[in-house]
C-alpha cells in the first residue's frame, strides 16, 4: 500500500513525542497506551511519519499492537527501508505477547526465509498457534501449508477442511483455492458445480483472478448453466481490476447482445 507522508505533524502529537522521549528509560504499559492511541490518531489523519514515531515509542514500552504495526512498517518498507530482520524482531516481540496477527506473519516469514532464518518447522508452529486462536488469515495460511507440505506432511484432506473454515470466515483466497481442489477432485470429491460456486464467492469477496475465472465459468458453462449476462458482469469487473484479456470478452459479449436485440 502506498502511503502519503505528512510533513506537518500536528502540535498535540509533538507534545506526546516529547513526553515519550523524556520517559523512554522506564517502559510503562500506561504510557505505552497513550503513545499507541496518539499513533492511531496520527495514522487516521494520514500523518504517517508521526504515527511511526509514536508507534515506535509504544512498541519500545511493550505495547503488542504497536510492536505488530512497527513490524508491518519494516516488512513493507513504509517510511523506512524494508528490513525483514527488523520486521521479524518486532513481530516476534508482539507474538510472544499473544498477538495472533503477529503469529501469522511470523509463520509467513519463517516459511519464506527472506533475509531471515528459513525454518518450515517454526513457520508451521507459529501458524498453528495463530489459527488455533481463530485468526482467519492464519487458518487459510495453514491450509496452504498442508496443501504444499510446509513444515508438515502434505495432507490435502486437512487443507480442504482448513480452506472451508477460512472461506466461511470470508477469506477470498481460501474460497479460490478450495474451488481449484474441488474442480480437480483433490482432497475432496470432484465437483465442478461446487467449484463454480466457490470461485464466484471468492470473486464477490474481491479476489482478482477469481473474478476473471468466474466470468469464464459462466461464459463456457463449466459447472453451471451458460449465462452471458453473468459472464459480462464479471468480465467487466475483471477489466476494471486490470486483467487485460477481460476487455476483449466485454467487447465481444456486448456486441453479441446488441446484435441479438
Amino acid at each position: 500500500m502506498e502511503l502519503m507522508v505528512s510533513v506537518r505533524p500536528s502540535e498535540p502529537h509533538i507534545h506526546v513525542l516529547a513526553y515519550a522521549r523524556d520517559n523512554m528509560a522506564t517502559p510503562n504499559p500506561k504510557t505505552a497506551e497513550i503513545y499507541y492511541q496518539a499513533g492511531l490518531n496520527a495514522f487516521n489523519e494520514k500523518d504517517y511519519k508521526n504515527a511511526f514515531a509514536l508507534f515506535l515509542s509504544a512498541a519500545e514500552n511493550g505495547h503488542a499492537d504497536a510492536q505488530f504495526r512497527i513490524g508491518v512498517f519494516f516488512y513493507n518498507g513504509i517510511l523506512v527501508k524494508r528490513n525483514n530482520r527488523e520486521a521479524l524482531k518486532w513481530f516476534l516481540k508482539s507474538a510472544k505477547q499473544g498477538h495472533v496477527a503477529a503469529m501469522s506473519e511470523l509463520g509467513i516469514m519463517y516459511a519464506e526465509g527472506k533475509e531471515t532464518q528459513h525454518s518450515p518447522r517454526k513457520a508451521y508452529e507459529w501458524m498453528v498457534k495463530s489459527a488455533e486462536c481463530g485468526h482467519p488469515q492464519a487458518i487459510y495460511n495453514l491450509g496452504t501449508f498442508y496443501e504444499r507440505g510446509i513444515g508438515v506432511d502434505r495432507d490435502l484432506v486437512k487443507a480442504v477442511r482448513l480452506y472451508e473454515e477460512a472461506a466461511d470466515l470470508k477469506v477470498p483466497e481460501a474460497a479460490y483455492n478450495l474451488a481449484h481442489l474441488c474442480y480437480a477432485g483433490l482432497g475432496t470429491r470432484k465437483d465442478p458445480a461446487r467449484a463454480a460456486r466457490l470461485c464466484r464467492k471468492a470473486a464477490d469477496l474481491g479476489h482478482r483472478q477469481a473474478t476473471y475465472d468466474t466470468a469464464a465459468i459462466y461464459y463456457n458453462g463449466d459447472g453451471v448453466e451458460k449465462d452471458n449476462e453473468v459472464a459480462l458482469k464479471y468480465f467487466k469487473l475483471a477489466a476494471e481490476m486490470g486483467i487485460p484479456q477481460a476487455k476483449g470478452y466485454v467487447e465481444k459479449l456486448e456486441a453479441a447482445m446488441a446484435s441479438a436485440e
